[in-house]
Order: structure tokens, then C-alpha cells, then sequence
């Protein structure tokens, strides 16, 4: 994480974030600028006190409800437009300008009361800072130069004593540092915050041995999600059922450790024959393991299990004794494609069609690819033998 910036270094991962916290950067904008909108109209009133009900106290009203209509429009735009973080951070540092602009017509038109003037400039720089979500790198922008205009200006009228310039200047230099500092703060705990929870997340999906993604995550989240895709848009799904054969021997013969060996090398092999970020590996339980395969028809994913199978056939595993392993393993391919199905059925459906097909691949003598396309309806009983799949 930067320390400057208060941001991931890695642009992928603070763009994840920003989107992450999207629905609640967006909430809490809305919330700061409708009330900060909202007290600047108030203080109207102190306008109308100290100049009367003239030419220039309607002049400054209409610079605090050009705040108002700009932070309005702000919250209008960020809702027509909901997946933009671009955009959130765009009205949010327009309306901050825009809100500071309007705070110098005040400080001309009423410049006997510097000193208080001095106080809200400090307090607005606060709220730039810590209550209207922001880059911080915008925040500190907006805010140091606004607190330089508003000294020079403070020093042209010339209506504080020396002792009282550079009081102002230390407290507005107050205000920028604790402001700052608090909300680089803010904006750190934010991020390792959805560090951990990212973290915590892809422990909960993944398969501490082989990495691959667990059988939680596939039924909870991924096969859902691709299942309601394909079908909206009316393409090919296709699911691989895989085993190795004979494992349970590779245990017996070499051990429990060698046998973690093998899957990390079985899961490896399948996971370089896929497609990166587009197919998805997930260890189904034991040695069986599930591939996902979008925009991918039953001819395509029997060709791809076919081709896994030769390598798997020819390729050995290193264990720590020194002795190669050598394995083989049987593969169960199904695809629905949602051109021509569009019955309704449950995720399980799927799985359980892949998986009678391992089961025909085993009972045909293992080392073997069986597929059907899958018709929209749960699989009749295909024959197995009992027990495990071995």
C-alpha cells in the first residue's frame, strides 16, 4: 500500500476496492452533500443580519444555492450513473470547489469578521478532508489550495494585525494537517480492512491443498452465476467430472503425503490446459474434481477432457522418495446449451449428469472420457458399481 496516497499499489486491486465500496462511497456522499448543501443556504440567514436585505445578500445567496444545485445534481448524476467511481469522485471534488468558490464572495462582501471567517474555512477544510468520500490525493489538493487562496485573499483586505495573520495561518495549517492525517488514517483501515476480508474470502473458496476453488464456492456462487449467464444470453455451458483412477493405491503404496503430491500435480496439469480467468477448476471432494467450461458446447469440452486425459496418461509425479508416480484418470463431459433448452433445473442437475458419466468411464475400465449432452431434465440412472470411485 502507498503511504502517500493512502491507496493499493496495485491498480487492479484499488480498482476491485473502489468497486467494492461503491454502494456505500455513494451513500455517504449523497448524505455529506445534501447536509453541507443544506447549512449553506441556512447561513443566508447571518448574511441578511450583518448586510440587511439588499443587492448583496441576494447576490451571496444565489453563490450558496449554486452549492446547493450543484450538490444536488451531483447525487442526481452518481444515481443515473450507479457503477461509475470515476464519476463519484468527480462530483465530489466539483462540489468542493464549487462550495469553496462560493465562500470568498462572503469573506469580501462581510470582511470585518476575518477572524470567523478564518474559523469555517478550517471546519470546511475538516469536511473536505474527512466527510465527503474522496481520493485523498483529491482532498489534500482542493483543500491546500483553497487555504492559500483564502490567506491571500485574508492578507489583501488587511483588516488583521500581523500576530493575528499568522494565527490564522497556523490554525488553517492545523486544521490541513490533522485533517489530513486523519483521513489518510481512514483511508488505510478502509483498505486493510477489504484486504483481511479478501483474505478471509478466498480461504473460504479455495482449496487450501491445490488452490483450486472448493465445492462451497461452486454450489454457493460460481455455477449459478454462469448457469443464469448462458442462459441469458442463450450459449453453451459445459461441465467435466474428472477422478483419478486408482488412488486410493497411491495412499497405500506411497503415502498420505505423496498422495497430496499427486493432486497437486493432477490439479496443475488440468489448470494449464484451461482457460485463464475464463474456465474454473474446483476440487469436488477427495481425488474428483469439477471443471466449468462457458461458452463451451459438448464437442469442445470432450476434446478438452480428451486432451487432459492423454497427458495425464503419459506424464509422472515426483514425490519426495525420489519415485516417479505415474496415474491416469476418468473423465465425465456434459453441456446444456440454452439455445434449445430453456426448462428451468436445478444446478445439481448438471453435476449429477458429469458425475454418472465418471462413474460409465470407470465401469468401461477407467483412463476414459464419457459424454451426453445434457437435455434440460434430470439424468436418468446411469449403471454404476458400488461404492467409491476409486
Amino acid at each position: 500500500m502507498c503511504r502517500l496516497s493512502a491507496e493499493f499499489t496495485d491498480k487492479t486491486v484499488e480498482a476491485h476496492f473502489s468497486h467494492h465500496i461503491l454502494p456505500r462511497t455513494k451513500a455517504q456522499l449523497r448524505t455529506a452533500l445534501l447536509f453541507c448543501a443544506a447549512f449553506y443556504l441556512v447561513f443566508w440567514v447571518t448574511d441578511v443580519l450583518a448586510l440587511g436585505l439588499g443587492t448583496v445578500a441576494w447576490l451571496l445567496f444565489a453563490c450558496r444555492l449554486a452549492v446547493g444545485v450543484v450538490a444536488v445534481a451531483s447525487c442526481v448524476t452518481n444515481h443515473l450513473h450507479p457503477h461509475s467511481v470515476g464519476r463519484v469522485y468527480l462530483t465530489a471534488s466539483l462540489t468542493e470547489i464549487v462550495g469553496l468558490l462560493a465562500f470568498a464572495p462572503v469573506v469580501l462582501a462581510r470582511p470585518a469578521e476575518l477572524p470567523w471567517h478564518a474559523m469555517a474555512m478550517s471546519i470546511m477544510v475538516l469536511v473536505v478532508y474527512l466527510y465527503i468520500p474522496n481520493r485523498l490525493i483529491y482532498s489534500m489538493a482542493i483543500a491546500i489550495v483553497s487555504t492559500i487562496v483564502f490567506i491571500v485573499v485574508a492578507v489583501l483586505l488587511n483588516r488583521l494585525a500581523a500576530e493575528e495573520v499568522l494565527s490564522m495561518i497556523m490554525l488553517l495549517a492545523l486544521a490541513n494537517g490533522f485533517g489530513c492525517i486523519a483521513a489518510r488514517r481512514y483511508h488505510m483501515i478502509r483498505r486493510e480492512e477489504f484486504r483481511v476480508q479478501s483474505v478471509l474470502k478466498n480461504l473460504s473458496e479455495r482449496d487450501p491443498l491445490t488452490g483450486c476453488h472448493n465445492r462451497r464456492y461452486l454450489q454457493q456462487e460460481l455455477l449459478n452465476m454462469e448457469l443464469s449467464r448462458a442462459r441469458r444470453f442463450r450459449l453453451s455451458l459445459a461441465v467435466v467430472a474428472c477422478d483419478i483412477d486408482h488412488f486410493k493405491a497411491v495412499n497405500d503404496t506411497y503415502g498420505h503425503a505423496a498422495g497430496d503430491q499427486v493432486l497437486v500435480a493432477f490439479a496443475s496439469l488440468l489448470r494449464g490446459m484451461m482457460r485463464e480467468n475464463v474456465d474454473s477448476l474446483i476440487r469436488f471432494g477427495g481425488e474428483e474434481f469439477l471443471i466449468v467450461l462457458p461458452e463451451t458446447d459438448l464437442a469442445g469440452a470432450t476434446h478438452l477432457a480428451e486432451r487432459m486425459r492423454a497427458a495425464l496418461a503419459v506424464a509422472t509425479t515426483q514425490i519426495a522418495t525420489g519415485h516417479p508416480v505415474a496415474v491416469t484418470a476418468s473423465f465425465g463431459v456434459t453441456s446444456v446449451n440454452f439455445a434449445h433448452v430453456t426448462a428451468r433445473f436445478p444446478q445439481e442437475a448438471l453435476i449429477e449428469l458429469a458425475d454418472q458419466l465418471l462413474y460409465a468411464a470407470k465401469n468401461a475400465g477407467r483412463n476414459a472420457v464419457k459424454a451426453l449432452e445434457f437435455q434440460g431434465r434430470p439424468p436418468l440412472q446411469l449403471a454404476r458399481k458400488a461404492g467409491t470411485h476409486g
